[in-house]
């Protein structure tokens, strides 16, 4: 005896369905609803599951917009504070510009100029944010300084000018010589008794009591806080062992607009933090922490919710594995089989297994499919088809022509478009009615249809006129096929109502050609309607060719 041939697998699960069926009948659950209160049992479950997930992902959001409060909050205070700083300080700077001391002992001689020092370390020794005050001169000449032997200025350029124009001056951040440190030198303009600007006032501020104010800040807080230049160099800090923070990294703060970001910074430390413009200089405020340390609740949290995932999904997979695979599998039949028509796809074909609530839904499922596909074919063809000609309608012909425009476009081709008009169609109507009307219509359908080759377009434009695609021709092979149509046509005689003899009509058409009477559907509509209207006052019968220049020509044929 041969071997029987192996079971497919499809054969095999058909078979394990149909035999679980009855023992599942055998046991009182033959039907959807017994088996699905068995399942309720086992979905006790899910909800727990459901509700560890929810309170995850409640408490992962909490998280996040606390961490985003917390440094957007920092780096925007972080960045007024500074803000306010360098404003207080040029404060003072104006007021101690104006000093008799200062306006009259620099407009003197050398002589009494010797006041200014004095002056100078005065007020130095008063305000531990200046490292050395300078008088400078309105010819760029440093006057007088707190200190015996002047440092050098920083500033780069003319940079006398905003000063001369009242502008305070501020320079950019550079370090301190073993100091270890960063510093900055501000200026204010001199202006004498006269009004006449005599010079400016100069500071070398550092940026002690800045890191001071930052240090506040961030006092009984997890992370840091950095001021950085454009360029990310450091200017003040809380605490950091580096000098510069790298440029991806200060990109990615600067485009985040104030938006906690991810970075690493120069020690390789993964970092979140966010940064703050400081408008008067350009500077930014950057508060951050270690993603250790940002994410650590959101990583336990997450960690929690999975183990109880996996514990649930264990215990509920276990119980309702055998009862799932009999329900599961025909409903995810049907589910996928409805997501496919859902997507338009009607070529679907659910096989029925079983029996019951299932197999009587599946039926049904297939009936509603069929004729659901039945009613699409029709609703289509009926869509793009004009009722009274048969011909395509509007819709189609312009969908038609901006596909062969886009096509002919690409490939460099060139085609024709026609539009034909029944000639005195209105006197037509008049005289025999709007019914014969409609079948001189329909029988100059069926004509136009018999004379256009496979490849062209044929369709009602509305009313009595009609427009053929001449596909790939030229717009002499068009003009021939115009004028093969308006023969053919005038030829044609029409059964008039009543008893009365034939009678025959005759046409006039407009041609425009793609590209050089238009490159779009409505520029090629728009020059064939010019040449069927030129056609008309010419006499009618006839076929006129738009052009380029507007004139068109004629084509055989002669008014009748």
């Amino acid at each position: 005896m041969p071997d029987a041939p192996p079971k497919s697998r499809t054969t095999l699960q058909a078979l394990w369905e149909t035999r679980a069926g009855r023992a599942l009948r055998a046991v009182g659950l033959d039907s959807v609803r017994t088996t699905i209160l068995a399942l309720a049992v086992l979905a006790s479950l899910i909800p727990a599951l459901a509700t560890g997930w929810i309170s995850y992902r409640q408490n992962r959001r909490a998280i996040q917009d606390k961490l985003t409060e917390q440094l957007s909050g920092l780096s925007a205070q972080a960045a007024r504070e500074m803000d306010l700083w360098l404003k207080e300080g040029l404060y003072n700077l104006r007021v101690f510009s104006t000093s008799d001391v200062v306006t009259e002992n620099i407009a003197r001689g050398p002589q009494v100029r010797g006041r200014l020092p004095d002056y100078l370390r005065s007020v130095r020794e008063r305000f531990a944010d200046y490292d050395e005050l300078l008088v400078v001169a309105r010819d760029g000449r440093t006057v007088a300084s707190s200190e015996r032997v002047s440092a050098r200025l920083h500033f780069a350029g003319d940079w006398l000018e905003p000063a001369r124009a009242g502008r305070p001056v501020l320079g950019d951040a550079f370090p301190v010589d073993g100091a270890g440190g960063m510093a900055m030198e501000v200026a204010v303009p001199i202006v004498g008794a006269s009004g006449r600007f005599d010079g400016a006032f100069v500071a070398r501020m550092n940026f002690r009591a800045a890191t001071g104010l930052l240090k506040g800040l961030v006092a009984g807080r997890p992370g840091r806080l950095l001021v950085l230049t454009p360029d990310g160099r450091v200017v003040a800090t809380t605490s950091v062992a580096f000098v510069a923070m790298p440029q991806p990294a200060v990109r990615r703060l600067q485009q985040a607009e104030g938006a906690p970001v991810s970075f690493d910074d120069p020690n390789g430390t993964g970092m979140v933090g966010a940064l703050a413009p400081i408008r008067a200089t350009g500077w930014g405020a950057v508060a951050d922490m270690p993603q250790a340390t940002a994410f650590a609740q959101i990583r336990g949290l997450r960690n929690a919710t999975l183990l109880l995932g996996l514990v649930l999904l264990a215990i509920v997979g276990s119980l309702a594995y055998a009862l799932g695979l009999l329900i599961v599998r025909p409903l995810e039949r049907l589910s996928g089989a409805a997501r496919r028509v859902a997507d338009g796809d009607l070529e679907v074909e659910v096989p029925i297994l079983g029996s019951g609530e299932l197999s009587q839904l599946t039926r049904m499922f297939n009936d509603m499919v069929r004729l659901l596909r039945e009613g699409r074919a029709e609703l289509e063809h009926l869509s793009v088809t004009d009722p009274l000609t048969g011909l395509a309608n509007r819709r189609r012909l312009m969908a038609e022509l901006e596909h062969e425009v886009r096509r002919s476009d690409r490939l460099g081709r060139r085609f024709s478009l026609a539009i034909l008009d029944i000639d005195h169609f209105k006197a037509f109507n008049d005289s025999y009615g709007h019914p014969a009307g409609d079948e001189l219509l329909k029988c100059l359908a069926k004509v136009l249809q018999d004379l256009v080759r496979d490849v062209d377009t044929a369709a009602r434009y509305g009313g009595e006129e009609f427009l053929v695609i001449l596909t790939e021709a030229r717009v002499g092979e068009a003009e021939r096929a115009a004028e093969r149509m308006r023969v053919r046509l005038s030829e044609e005689r029409f059964a008039a109502p009543g008893g009365a003899a034939p009678v025959g009509v005759t046409v006039s058409i407009g041609l425009a050609e793609f590209p050089a009477d238009g490159t779009s559907p409505e520029a090629l509509i728009a020059a064939a309607d010019k040449a069927l209207y030129r056609a008309k006052e010419a006499g009618r019968n006839r076929v006129i060719v738009a052009s380029t220049g507007g004139t068109g020509r004629e084509a055989g044929g002669k008014s009748s």
